[in-house]
């Protein structure tokens, strides 16, 4: 009796776990959709999406414009691309003199998922971090270029993500390509384009 109880529990368990991830896929789906027909502030043509092997989702600039649009007044200090099963995103934070915002957005609609920001420590303050880790997106070399260095480096593979950020006065980019069940991560020098370091994870 027992027996045949726990298996009961452990279905509806597992049923209610399918009805959930399914209408969590189709909710994303659904609100990609909307956003695509009904928002039109986000230019849909191709100059707004990225030319970096992902021809639906929006380029550097285009998510750099939805951010200064949100957060006027600050620099951006990280832009990062991920992907994962449910959505594709940009995580991109700033800094004005004083906060720190953070924002991410789906990377095809432009469509805010989280905002947050939070007040910077002392020693960052009074535009100290604006200063020290703004990114000079006009010096540096563009994403495609990045990304055709770092499969030149890594022997090809596909774009699987990539990050934007400045530590200890450097910017670089670091790329994530993947190739069958090999994952390669390369850090460039994002004004040289040099490549820094080459990571591989089999």
């Amino acid at each position: 009796m027992l027996k045949k109880w726990l298996t009961t529990v452990l279905l509806i368990i597992i049923t209610l776990l399918l009805v959930t991830i399914a209408y969590l896929l189709y909710s994303d789906h659904n609100n990609i959709n909307t956003s695509r027909s009904t928002d039109s502030s986000f230019d849909t043509s191709s100059s707004s999406k990225s030319s970096s092997n992902d021809d639906d989702l929006l380029s550097l600039a285009k998510i750099r414009s939805i951010f200064y649009k949100r957060y006027p007044n600050t620099a951006i200090t990280s832009i990062e691309l991920e992907k994962n099963l449910l959505s594709t995103h940009y995580d991109i934070t700033g800094v004005d003199d004083n906060t720190e915002y953070t924002l991410k957005i789906h990377a095809d609609t432009g469509k805010v998922i989280t905002h947050n920001k939070e007040q910077l420590d002392a020693d960052e303050k009074n535009g100290t971090a604006k200063n020290n880790e703004a990114i000079a997106f006009d010096n540096i070399i563009s994403l495609d270029s990045a990304v055709n260095k770092a499969k030149d480096a890594a022997g090809d593979g596909s774009l699987n993500g990539w990050s934007l950020e400045k530590d200890d006065g450097r910017t670089y980019w670091e790329i994530s390509l993947k190739d069958g069940n090999n994952n390669v991560a390369v850090k460039l020098d994002a004004n040289s384009g040099q490549v820094i370091e080459k990571d591989e994870d089999d």
